[in-house]
């Protein structure tokens, strides 16, 4: 039987090692934060110029992570016939389209829906991705959370070599739809590539989306705000 003595000492290391925890895990924390506000700000492409091109594509935020919007049909690519004819692709219109957590995408249609189980799990857990794809007869509304980029053909045909990177495709070189219904009528889930986890969100696919466009971007943005931080202050007026 332990002594009074040699319990308060247990005790003493419990209360050191967690003590050391607890300062191990702000550290990390200011750690992540800082270095994102740090690398957000060092620019890659820093001299490109937003609008320096012919091809619209918008950059959309939701209030946590951002989306790309680029045209249905160019000279570079028809989305409505690289898709599957499960997602309605309008001739004129515009295809969004955004990479994250599977699990996250399909199981949480609401915030409502969102449990600390999931959210833990895509934080720290290296886990499965998928594309979400929307179709849309136009482009988005002028307003606070759209920013306007312009590519050069050369730089769209690079975004579009990161997009098609981005989704899982089968032995013919299709996207691979996901059986799941989407949020909607117009919108899809596709299997996606690569791991989600804390060092590779969304938000960090987005700005890699924007640098392979050859547009200004941050070397390392995992929020929202840090993706949008590069993009131009127009927010999407013509």
């Amino acid at each position: 039987m332990d002594t009074p003595a040699a319990l308060s000492g247990t005790m003493r290391k419990l209360r050191r090692l967690a003590l050391r925890a607890l300062v191990a895990c702000v550290a990390g924390v200011a750690l992540y934060f800082g270095a994102a506000e740090l690398l957000t700000r060092l620019p890659v492409n820093a001299e490109a110029e937003p609008l320096d091109g012919t091809i619209d594509v918008y950059l959309v935020s939701n209030g946590v992570h951002v989306d790309l919007w680029v045209p249905a049909r160019t000279s570079e690519r028809d989305w409505s016939t690289w898709l599957p004819p499960e997602l309605y692709v309008p001739a004129d219109g515009y295809v969004a389209l955004g990479w994250g957590n599977r699990e996250f995408y399909t199981e949480v249609p609401t915030w409502d829906d969102l449990t600390v189980s999931v959210a833990l799990r895509a934080v720290f857990w290296p886990s499965a991705t998928a594309m979400h794809v929307g179709a849309y007869f136009g482009p988005p509304y002028a307003a606070d959370d759209v920013h306007l980029l312009r590519a050069t053909p050369e730089g769209y045909r690079a975004l579009l070599t990161f997009l098609d990177a981005s989704f899982e495709r089968d032995a013919d070189g299709r996207p691979v739809l996901l059986d799941h219904p989407g949020y909607g009528q117009g919108d899809r889930f596709f299997a996606g590539t690569g791991s989600y986890h804390l060092f590779r969100t969304c938000n960090v696919w987005t700005n890699a989306a924007v640098r392979a466009l050859g547009k200004r971007a941050g070397r390392w943005t995992p929020l929202e705000r840090h993706a949008r931080f590069h993009l131009p202050r127009n927010r999407g007026e013509r």
